[in-house]
């Protein structure tokens, strides 16, 4: 049979009860998932990338670093245009609050020792007006001279781009009953035969309820100026915050008029002051400690005339003053440390209040 033959003859007939082998198929899925013909790995999970038009969050920095959270304003310029801000505003300010009392001065005769010799008088409301307000202006000086540097003003108050009220309340229900015991004890002891009741006549009244007033912006007024504007302008160049910690301490020292046991003091309340800003990412702790110091001192200062001059300071006031500020120092650093679950040479980090999607480390949110 040739090979045509056989290729077009007809298949054998299959018995009607002869049974069809039985095949088996899987059932194929409708569409099948696309892989590497090349491989015989499992296919992956597409990539998703990044929408390159959305700004990705920006990462918790610690106080001196805030700069850090504003891309646009990282530029090395920054610094310099948050001082020239400042210092402009604050001549502005300076000038807004002394030309109207020059004024009053020249058309009413009083007079002040504070415009005469730069004294304080505890007694003297005129003086106690310009003594304190021309250092309370500085807040409004430093704020504008962030907001305008680095386009928010809320990264010169803390990590969480606002003032933690929260924050400061709390560590106040400790500080200042201490600062209040202290500072009468100091006065009790140190300047027994000095206490003079005077007579309460209005100057008297008016010079003590300005000075409970604008005590506490005196003080903000220096903390911002000498650990805020350093700590942030600085750290926008240098990773560390150890100059901007240092720098200002001889500065702080030079702006008050004491000898040398008062300027160890000082010295080292600037140096813990500036420790605890960059610890706690922010400046409310310090405010406070200086706050209740201060405070304390001019409430009682009209029973003292010349307590407010700087200059001999007793070498027992050095001690009584430096325990109490670093005991409570030690102490709030440790319960902060607990508090925000941080190490203890660790410092609290934030954004500045730019809205990260997600908590901030460090016990965001609290206040």
């Amino acid at each position: 049979m040739t090979t045509t033959e056989l290729l077009d003859s007809p298949r054998a007939p299959r018995p009607a009860d002869a049974p069809r082998p039985a095949t088996h198929h899987a059932a194929a899925p409708l569409v099948q998932p696309p892989h590497d013909v090349l491989s015989s790995a499992a296919p992956t999970a597409p990539t998703i990338l990044a929408d390159p038009t959305v700004p990705t969050a920006p990462a918790p920095q610690p106080f001196h670093r805030l700069a850090l959270t504003r891309p646009h304003r990282r530029r090395w310029h920054r610094p310099l245009i948050a001082l020239a801000v400042t210092g402009a505003a604050a001549g502005v300010l300076t000038a807004a609050l002394m030309v109207p009392l020059l004024v009053f001065s020249a058309v009413t005769g009083v007079t002040s020792p504070m415009l005469d010799s730069g004294v304080l008088d505890p007694h003297d409301p005129l003086g106690m007006l310009i003594g304190l307000g021309s250092i309370a202006i500085l807040i409004p000086a430093v704020l504008l001279g962030v907001r305008v540097a680095y386009g928010r003003a809320g990264i010169a108050h803390s990590v969480r781009g606002r003032f933690r009220w929260g924050l400061l309340g709390r560590a106040a229900l400790v500080v200042m009953p201490v600062y209040v015991l202290v500072n009468s004890v100091l006065t009790l002891i140190v300047e027994r035969d000095g206490i003079e009741v005077p007579q309460l006549t209005a100057p008297v009244l008016a010079a003590w309820a300005i000075a409970v007033l604008l005590a506490p912006l005196q003080c903000a007024g220096e903390e911002y100026l000498y650990r805020v504007l350093p700590l942030q302008v600085l750290g926008t160049w240098l990773r560390s915050p150890l100059v901007g910690i240092l720098l200002p301490v001889p500065l702080f020292m030079v702006s008050h008029g004491y000898d040398w046991v008062g300027q160890v003091s000082t010295g080292v309340f600037a140096l813990v002051m500036g420790l605890l800003a960059w610890k706690t990412g922010g400046i409310e702790i310090p405010i406070l400690l200086h706050v209740a110091n201060n405070l304390t001192l001019f409430a009682i200062a009209p029973l003292l005339p010349g307590s407010l001059v700087q200059g001999h300071v007793p070498p027992i006031a050095l001690v009584v003053s430096l325990a109490p500020m670093l005991l409570l120092s030690a102490g709030i650093w440790v319960w902060f440390s607990r508090r925000e679950g941080l190490r203890i040479w660790e410092p609290l980090r934030g954004t500045g209040g730019v809205d990260t999607g997600s908590a901030e480390p460090g016990g965001a949110g609290r206040g």
